[in-house]
């Protein structure tokens, strides 16, 4: 089963989106960047294997979390 990444980044209107690698549209995007994370964390931990990536506004990784299939 190949891996899924997200990301979480900020776009142009200073809002954060949820991206998935390889996508050009994001899937979500919220005013908060804390209501992506939790919703990027669910959507990862739902598709596993996956990976999330945060970045922050400058777009410098902030954070990755892995999710394997082993819980």
């Amino acid at each position: 089963m190949e891996e899924t990444i997200y990301h979480i980044v900020s776009n142009d209107k200073k809002r954060w989106e949820i991206k998935i690698e390889g996508r050009d549209k994001p899937e979500k995007t919220f005013e908060r960047k804390e209501d992506a994370y939790q919703e990027a964390q669910d959507l990862a931990d739902q598709s596993r294997p996956s990976q999330l990536i945060i970045h922050r506004m400058d777009g410098k990784v902030e954070d990755v979390s892995q999710y394997s299939t082993n819980g």
